[in-house]
């Protein structure tokens, strides 16, 4: 199979190059730019956001969403952006991550003097990031309380969810662990999920009444739950 394009590698999944990700907001950014000079308000959208349980199969079912739409599908890449514009090493701002936020990692990264970055600047970075993406449109952002960023008019908020015998087995069988470790594991996540949003939105993510709707995987399966997703964001008019 040959060399993908750009133009290709923007579609259907995850923009694989942070220079080509990095020029895309620097566009948006002039867009934006070009709007506000002549007083319009920036629509954005269309956009899909996806919360997940831990290890429930969301990442699987924004990433099959991305490829059904070609939409682009952003992850670890809004991490990624915020790293090399602060000129940081990427492991370093993932340290500051929704799953990885603690006293430790914010004590170590006081260390780093010269490139201070506080949490409440990494969520504020964080939000504008996603905005910009939404901005752009045709856009999934997995995680992150996408759904408590953006404005809800402009795109669909679902929430992946999976009974935890399911989650823990998958758990399990990706990080090799055995059943007991597996499930400390798994309270540490879910933990850390809860405490990220709950801190930074006061809200809890688990609330049904902050998202479009909520779909269990087990039910339907990682294709069922995406073909569910475009069947709703063409009944809200958000694709042809």
């Amino acid at each position: 199979m040959g060399a993908k394009s750009p133009e290709e590698r923007q579609r259907g999944g995850v923009a694989a190059e942070p220079a080509e990700f990095r020029m895309r907001f620097q566009e948006l950014l002039q867009r934006a730019a070009a709007q506000a000079e002549v007083a319009e308000e920036p629509v954005p959208g269309p956009y899909l956001t996806v919360s997940r349980e831990a290890s429930s199969g969301g990442a699987e079912v924004a990433q099959r969403v991305g490829q059904l739409l070609e939409w682009t599908v952003l992850d670890r890449e809004l991490v990624q952006d915020l790293a090399e514009r602060l000129e940081l090493e990427p492991g370093l701002l993932e340290l500051m991550d929704e799953t990885r936020v603690n006293w430790f990692s914010e004590t170590l990264l006081n260390l780093f003097n010269s490139r201070l970055v506080l949490q409440d600047s990494f969520v504020s970075m964080l939000t504008r990031g996603m905005a910009l993406a939404a901005f752009e449109g045709r856009v999934v952002i997995v995680g992150r309380a996408g759904n408590l960023v953006l404005p809800p008019e402009g795109g669909l908020r679902v929430r992946v969810v999976a009974p935890r015998r399911l989650r823990l087995a998958a758990l399990a069988e990706r990080e090799s662990l055995d059943e007991r470790v597996a499930g400390r594991r798994l309270d540490e996540l879910d933990a850390r999920r809860v405490n990220f949003v709950r801190r930074q939105f006061h809200c809890d993510p688990s609330d049904p009444r902050n998202y479009d709707m909520v779909i269990d995987v087990a039910r339907f399966g990682i294709g069922g739950a995406a073909d569910l997703i475009c069947r709703a964001l063409e009944l809200r008019g958000l694709i042809g």
